[in-house]
Order: C-alpha cells, then sequence, then structure tokens
C-alpha cells in the first residue's frame, strides 16, 4: 500500500524507475550495500533524491567532481566514507581533423552505443568544441570505448584525461521571443524550430518530443516556464518567461534555443 501510496505522486511513466530506486534503497538499508547508479538525467537524480529523504542512507553527486547535468550517485549506508573511485566515472576525449570535419553529439552517440553495444545509461554528458569532444562513461568500460577508431567518416583517438581537463562546451543557445496564441507543445515546437505545426505533431506522435526527459506524445500538452523540451533530431529549448501580451491577444515568450548542428 505504502508503495502505491508513492507512485500516486509521479507519472505513470516513471514507474520503473521508481521500483529501481525503492529496489536500491533496500538493498542498502538492509545489506548496507554500497550502489553507484549508472547516469542520471536531472529528473532521475530529483526523485532519487526525494524517495532516499528520511531513509536510513546517504546519497553522493558526481557533480562534486565535475559540473554535469547527468549525474552518477552513491548511495550508502550512514557510516560509509566517501572514495570518488567508487563513482566509476571517466572523461574521455576524442580528438580528429577537426579542421576539415565536424562531428555532432548525435554522431558520437550512435557511434558509442552502436559499436560497444552498451546502454545508454552507461553515457554521461557529451561535451561537444569546435576542436575536440569530451565524453563521461562508466570507468569499467574505458578499454572498449578506447578501440573505437572511427566515428561517421572521421578517423579518431580516444583517451582518457583527468576531470580537471574538462572542457566548456561551445556555447550554441540562442535567446529568442516568439508570439503564440497559448502555451500549447506543439505550437512552441513549431515555432521555436521553425517548423510546420503537422510536422511538430508528427515528432510527438513518433515518441520523438521530451518534457524534462519524459516522453510526452500530446500535441495539446501546456508547458510551463522553466519546461525543457528536446526533440530528436532538431535539439532543444527551455520555456522562460511569458513577457506580456500583443495587441492581438498573442503571448510573448522567451526560449533559450539550442538547434543540433544538422538543422
Amino acid at each position: 500500500m505504502l508503495t502505491e501510496q508513492i507512485f500516486q505522486h509521479y507519472k505513470a511513466e516513471e514507474r520503473r524507475f521508481i521500483e529501481r530506486c525503492l529496489d536500491w534503497i533496500s538493498r542498502v538499508e538492509e545489506t548496507y550495500s554500497v550502489i553507484t547508479t549508472p547516469f542520471l538525467n536531472p529528473r532521475e537524480a530529483e526523485i532519487l533524491s526525494a524517495l532516499s529523504n528520511r531513509r536510513a542512507l546517504c546519497l553522493y553527486s558526481s557533480r562534486s567532481l565535475a559540473e554535469t547535468e547527468t549525474v552518477k550517485i552513491i548511495m550508502a549506508p550512514e557510516f560509509y566514507v566517501l572514495d570518488p573511485d567508487d563513482f566509476d566515472l571517466a572523461l574521455l576525449e576524442v580528438t580528429y581533423a577537426s579542421k576539415f570535419i565536424q562531428l555532432t553529439h548525435a554522431q558520437v552517440l550512435g557511434t558509442f552505443l552502436g559499436q560497444t553495444g552498451i546502454k545508454r545509461q552507461e553515457l554521461g554528458d557529451i561535451i561537444v568544441t569546435e576542436e575536440k569532444i569530451q565524453v563521461f562513461v562508466s570507468k569499467h568500460l574505458v578499454e572498449l570505448f578506447k578501440a573505437i577508431e572511427k566515428i561517421g567518416r572521421a578517423a579518431v583517438k580516444i583517451k582518457e584525461i583527468s576531470l580537471a581537463e574538462l572542457a566548456k562546451p561551445t556555447d550554441r543557445a540562442v535567446s529568442e521571443v516568439v508570439l503564440v496564441d497559448n502555451l500549447r507543445l506543439d505550437k512552441l515546437i513549431a515555432v521555436a524550430f521553425k517548423i510546420s505545426r503537422n510536422l511538430a505533431s508528427n515528432m510527438l506522435e513518433s515518441n520523438k518530443v521530451k518534457i524534462n526527459y519524459l516522453e510526452i506524445d500530446k500535441k495539446d500538452f501546456s508547458v510551463s516556464t522553466d519546461d525543457l523540451i528536446s526533440v530528436r533530431g532538431y535539439g532543444r529549448f527551455k520555456v522562460g518567461p511569458v513577457l506580456g501580451q500583443t495587441k492581438k491577444g498573442k503571448q510573448r515568450v522567451e526560449l533559450e534555443i539550442t538547434k543540433n548542428n544538422k538543422k
């Protein structure tokens, strides 16, 4: 009954992850295990933190080592003394002839998953700069990734580097004020990426849209300030403040848009 009460506070799509979190919590409390999670997105990290609140365990985030969007979390008994090696975290650097070709986030992700057969949760942030690419991975898989020799048409060399060598991504986010009748998801996708409403609806129906890391397929879904919307193949945007209305009743909304290189 208690478990069902917990589920009532979350979306149905999150049930499987919540069950996994509860299993982790139970193992730490009952067997004094030390558990390192795979990479979690901010929403997953928030859920795990909420479920662990007032429980007999401690949480440690890899964000203490590197400021990243996705994190690994160590779950441990209260007597545990933090060992950074327990995060199972490594940073890889991909170098290639960047003067002649530019690799994209999608190409790196596709190659790392396709050539190794590992799950997405073993990969963390992928940082793309004009000269190189850095990828956070689970440390026990480093040798597997280092064996990759080609991404797209580019020959690559991959090596492990110190977390202190973390690069700043090339900032491609652009702030733009758009006019919309309302904050319907399909309308915002259409204006953000300058595509038709029909195409935006098709992206939703094809499960290519996420809000705050959860898949959404309802085109009339109403978004809110600070929601993060990602559209596979196009990029993502964060909803900023509503800046008022025009004389014709349209809402002026600020969006922070990051488009994929190919778009």
